[in-house]
């Protein structure tokens, strides 16, 4: 069985890519395979990144974090084919220079060994509270968000759009979500369909996930900014319940007592709600709901006192 190499390219055009992909491919003989990879790729061996996309958070925890051996990309006529520290001078060819590039950096390690090295990397947990709000943070642009399963979407930040790739069949995430910036040709692939709506994409992918709890206070207050539309019908009595509670303001505790469901899912709603700004933190004075039951239970108890009263009860 012939041992595989994975490579991923990214932020370069198409004829540049396919130019660049034929000549590596001429670089090694029949003994190896190699495959093109998403920079997603737990099992990632090699990363060749255009060098305006290298200070990106996704690019520099591939090769600061998971020490991904790379190459950038420049484009400089008048070093052509040469390398200079970690930087390759397109356009791209062969040399000997560079093949010994790639021979000393994955030929004398076997891939089985670095495999494991990756995924135990990638096994960290990364930090919501600082990914999720990116995703809203109109400077990023257009961005291609992925998690260890591979690609997710593509979102244009300021239209607040997404699209999802078709190719993804989990609807959820864990903490592994990240994101990178896209490139113009990614945007201009979709550029003609209309994408769905940005925070409610979010929440969704949130809600259907595990591990997205971040700590929070339960007698804290918090008040309903935006009503999240949750994507299947069985799902939405109990988020729209919680939601009706949080719109008055009112507390973890408080809206678990009051719906009957747990601390945990009323804990979920309440993380989602602050990573994607559709809660806000409240004073407890300002929390509404106790106040608005215990009006209506005074309403109700004068109503019935005055009718036994009638009634010469």
């Amino acid at each position: 069985m012939k041992e595989e190499i994975k490579i991923a390219i990214f932020g370069l055009s198409l004829n540049v890519l396919d130019a660049i992909k034929q000549k590596i491919r001429s670089m090694y003989d029949d003994s190896l395979q190699v495959s093109w990879a998403n920079i997603a790729d737990p099992h990632l061996d090699i990363l060749l990144v255009n060098d305006m996309f290298f200070s990106s958070p996704t690019i520099q925890n591939l090769v600061g974090v998971k020490k991904v051996p790379y190459l950038r990309q420049v484009n400089k006529n008048e070093k052509s084919g040469q390398i200079e520290g970690d930087k390759l001078y397109l356009p791209f060819s062969p040399s000997d220079e560079i093949r010994k590039w790639f021979k000393d950096r994955y030929l004398h390690v076997p891939v089985s060994e670095k495999t494991v090295n990756i995924v135990n990397q990638i096994s960290k947990k990364a930090d919501l509270t600082k990914v999720v709000p990116e995703l809203f943070n109109e400077r990023n642009g257009n961005v291609q968000v992925f998690d260890s399963k591979g690609n997710i979407a593509l979102v244009n930040i300021r239209t607040q759009q997404v699209w999802i790739d078709p190719l993804r069949k989990v609807q959820g995430t864990d903490v592994s979500l990240n994101f990178t910036y896209a490139t113009m040709q990614m945007a201009q692939s979709v550029s003609t369909f209309q994408g769905i709506e940005l925070r409610s994409w979010v929440w969704n992918l949130l809600w259907y996930s595990d591990d997205v709890n971040i700590p929070i206070n339960s007698s804290d207050c918090y008040k309903l900014l935006d009503w999240p539309q949750p994507n299947h019908q069985n799902e939405r009595q109990m988020v729209f319940k919680i939601a009706a509670c949080f719109e008055l303001g009112a507390s973890v505790s408080q809206v678990a007592q009051k719906t009957g469901y747990s601390k945990e899912q009323v804990a979920k709603f309440v993380s989602i709600g602050i990573l994607t700004n559709a809660l806000k933190k409240i004073a407890l004075e300002d929390a509404k709901l106790l106040t608005e039951e215990k009006q209506s239970s005074g309403i109700l108890r004068g109503f019935f006192g005055k009718l036994r009263k009638k009634l010469g009860l």
